[in-house]
């Protein structure tokens, strides 16, 4: 392919020892996170006992330095639960962390190619997206399911509750690892347009993770402070990848699609419109880059080019032409109404 070695590589060799490792790789993590969730769960049930027992007593034990007693194992036990909590979240960090290292690790002696040529990094870059494509869905599978639907549902939500950010660490240092992987190759191969496009894809994994994490609240205060500064650096960075095919290939729609999707994300309209145009030069009967860019064009204030393309839909009896105008109705609306405030 892009290797002028003698070694060859065995595409199903790594395939059957890559499918082991994302077995293995996921059956541990599921371990290292339930055995977290049980720890938690444990200590709250062995609390309620506790206070189920202190209530029961306080009618009967007339002993005040008893009833102190029994409150001061409740206090005791408590504060041992933080002391370890801290213990074991900080464990269960190092052990997500091992678990990738090792994923990785393993692919690496799966490979038959030298770590300079693009068919290793690429395919560890690969693997490690793959395995986190894998992880979607992921709380649904790490406890046994229920055949009543109800309980079905409670399961799920509690486990979505309790695993939510370590499903988002894992994820997350796997597409990392991902992109570096492809810094290193393109390290070598700065002109090759494969390792370009494929870096592209990973930022754009990586970008929409952090932007579902924040929209669904998927991890702590503390990390969600930062996801706005690294959604923004992985879509900038996507599309530097992109302009970079775009100098290599000016005259491929798909680029300017992706470059279209990355100004979208960053809400840079009139970019985003520039790239719509140019896509309509090299594809001019794609009737939904029509539509969008008269969308733009209503947002942006460009309403006579706007009015052009929706005569144009119409005449093409596009389906959604008529949904233009209620565009046009709302955005006119909302300005009128920010301009009487």
């Amino acid at each position: 392919m892009h290797s002028d070695t003698n070694f060859r590589f065995d595409q199903n060799f790594f395939h059957k020892e890559a499918h082991k490792n994302y077995q293995n790789s996921t059956r541990e993590f599921k371990k290292v996170i339930r055995n977290f969730a049980f720890f938690n769960i444990g200590f709250f049930i062995f609390l309620f006992i506790q206070l189920i027992l202190f209530a029961y007593l306080f009618s009967y034990l007339s002993s005040s330095s008893v009833l102190a007693l029994i409150l001061g194992s409740i206090f005791l036990s408590c504060f041992s639960y933080f002391i370890l909590l801290f213990y074991f979240q900080a464990k269960k960090n190092d052990q997500i962390i091992s678990l990738k290292d090792r994923f990785i690790s393993t692919c690496k002696r799966a490979i038959s190619m030298p770590e300079n040529t693009i068919e290793h990094h690429l395919t560890l870059a690969h693997a490690a997206s793959r395995f986190a494509d894998s992880l979607m869905n992921f709380e649904k599978q790490i406890y046994f399911s229920f055949k009543k639907e109800f309980l079905l549902k409670i399961t799920k939500k509690i486990s979505y509750l309790l695993h939510k950010e370590d499903i988002y660490k894992l994820k997350e240092k796997l597409l990392i690892s991902a992109i570096e992987e492809h810094i290193k190759q393109i390290q070598n191969s700065p002109t090759d347009l494969e390792l370009h496009a494929s870096i592209a894809s990973s930022y754009f994994k990586l970008s929409k993770l952090y932007l579902d994490a924040i929209e669904n609240n998927a991890v702590s205060k503390t990390i969600l402070k930062t996801l706005d500064q690294k959604y923004e650096f992985c879509v900038k960075s996507m599309i530097e990848e992109f302009r970079i095919l775009n100098d290599y290939a000016p005259n491929d729609p798909w680029v300017h699609m992706q470059l279209a999707k990355s100004y979208r994300a960053l809400n840079l309209k009139e970019k985003e419109a520039k790239e719509n145009e140019i896509i309509l030069k090299l594809a001019p009967e794609n009737t939904k880059i029509l539509y969008r860019l008269a969308k733009l064009y209503f947002e942006l204030g460009k309403t006579a080019k706007a009015l052009r393309i929706y005569e144009d839909l119409k005449l093409r009896e596009y389906k959604f032409a008529d949904s233009l105008l209620e565009s046009y109705s709302s955005i006119n609306l909302q300005n009128l109404l920010e301009n009487n405030l």
